[in-house]
């Protein structure tokens, strides 16, 4: 009997020891990648962040001892491809070419180091090298985008590639006396045969990592034989258990999670209207105050500026209430969008004249770009009125006197494309991305904004299953956001949530 039992343990536990000592190996197998892998990119890392270090400081160092005045005589003399053939043609070009042939031998670079200039169309070409074969004037056809982008500020320019392989650089701006940019100075080093070494020495650790993997795998067999053996006999009772369990656990989670959720929402509506409401009705009060217990000591103009500003802060509190609101019905899931045909130029003319005065006021132009024959939109009547009048205040906000808003609907690929421009100080580049969260504070932000007009026109966007997002150049910002037109199929009810 015991003999029988016996027989039919040994299939089951060398079945369940394959198991083990395949994911063991596997396991194993990935270790040494991973950890290879970290090591070939941290060794990459760490001689490519070296290296960007020494060449950014020889570039700088170039940049200080180079006559930014002499390199822009040189230029101005020149001014033809090949006009220079030897390095002693031109005292100027000869004394910027031993400066940077000292720097070379001194540093021991492979690679010539070399100044660039910009033409009037923005292309690179060769100044001053320290070849002792001029290449003057010629066209810098591989320049990296980083030196076209920052050429005033000097950078230094990680790895990349072209036709003569894998390169690091850095450049810096020579100046003249007047503190103008007149050339760039570049440094390179070519970082191919670095690659090489160091994936040479990845491969020979990786066969010292198996066969040190394969040793330790032959002891793991001895050990785990008898311990599989007792594991079977317990694995039957504890598998039945084990369910009943993780079916108790997702029942516990799931009532979890929805407490969790009501108790965030409750905890940060009660956070962000102690927040917002506190500044406002604060700065009410002070003046009102102010004007009750010093009100004989106030001259009328006083009191009536007092007054003003107390309505101000009123107004303000009562766009911010409206915004919490909306905003909290809109993230908590109380609003259906409930999309409907209608005529969005309408709609627009409609807004437009309710800003006509406030613009006037501050000698805005509003300027328009849409025709009266555009397709339909499907769309909430209610909450798109609501996104174009948060634009407009946004709008009308930031414009500078004297400048222009305009409002612009056009059709394409079958759907409303939005543009609402202003002019004025921009939005820094690095903030467009965030322009929309909640409470985000960007350094143009105006004192009298709520900081939630945005984030509810993307929550309404959102809802709608459309996008928004915001661009911007030199003098003027942009907003902008897609509806979908109204087609026969969409004659059906609609609702989305």
């Amino acid at each position: 009997m015991i003999a029988a039992q016996n027989t039919k343990l040994e299939p089951a536990t060398s079945t369940r020891l394959r198991q083990i000592m395949t994911t063991v190996l596997v396991s194993f197998l990935l270790l040494i990648a991973y950890f290879l892998t970290v090591i070939y990119f941290n060794a990459l890392a760490e001689a490519e962040n070296a290296s960007l270090m020494r060449l950014n400081g020889i570039v700088y160092t170039l940049a200080m001892q180079i006559d930014g005045d002499a390199h822009q005589r040189l230029m101005a003399k020149y001014g033809t491809e090949d006009a220079i053939t030897t390095t002693q043609q031109d005292t100027d070009y000869w004394y910027i070419h031993q400066v940077l042939r000292r720097s070379l031998q001194a540093n021991m670079l492979n690679t010539p180091i070399y100044t660039i200039i910009l033409d009037s169309t923005n292309n690179c070409h060769f100044g001053v090298t320290s070849a002792e074969i001029p290449y003057f004037r010629h066209p810098y056809h591989s320049a990296p985008a980083l030196l076209m982008e920052k050429h005033a500020e000097g950078a230094m320019i990680p790895r990349y590639e072209d036709e003569f392989g894998t390169w690091l650089s850095a450049f810096a701006a020579i100046r003249n006396s007047r503190g103008q940019v007149v050339a760039l100075i570049q440094a390179d080093q070519k970082f191919d045969e670095f690659m090489v070494h160091a994936r040479i020495a990845v491969w020979r650790n990786l066969w010292i990592g198996l066969l040190a993997g394969a040793f330790f795998l032959a002891i793991l067999m001895r050990i785990l034989r008898p311990i599989l053996r007792k594991e079977r006999q317990t694995r039957a009772a504890l598998a039945a258990a084990n369910v009943e369990n993780q079916r108790i656990n997702a029942q516990l989670q799931h009532s979890l999670e929805q407490v969790t959720a009501l108790d965030n929402f409750r905890r940060e509506m009660i956070a962000n209207l102690s927040h917002d409401l506190r500044t406002p009705m604060a700065s009410i009060l002070g003046y009102l105050e102010t004007v009750i217990q010093k009100k004989a000591q106030l001259s009328d103009a006083e009191q009536d500026r007092f007054l003003r500003v107390a309505l101000v802060e009123a107004n303000r509190l009562n766009r911010l209430v409206a915004d919490l609101f909306d905003l909290s019905k809109l993230e908590s899931g109380q609003i259906q969008i409930e999309p409907e045909p209608f005529h969005i130029a309408e709609l627009a003319q409609d807004i437009l004249q309710k800003y006509q005065l406030q613009a006037e006021a501050k000698h805005i132009k509003l300027l328009t770009d849409f025709s009266a024959h555009l397709p339909l939109a499907f769309a909430d009547v209610r909450w798109i009125d609501r996104v174009l009048q948060n634009l407009m205040d946004n709008a009308l906000r930031y414009a500078h006197e004297g400048g222009f808003v305009m409002f612009s609907i056009f059709e394409q690929d079958d759907t409303l494309q939005f543009k609402v421009c202003n002019s004025g100080d921009p939005i820094p580049a690095a903030h467009l991305d965030r322009v929309f969260d909640r409470y985000f504070k960007s350094s143009n932000r105006k004192k009298d904004s709520t900081g939630l007009g945005l984030t509810v026109v993307k929550k309404v966007m959102e809802l709608h299953g459309q996008r928004v997002w915001a661009e911007t150049n030199d003098a003027v910002t942009t907003f902008r956001f897609t509806l979908s037109t109204y087609r026969a199929e969409d004659r059906a009810p609609v609702i989305l949530s």
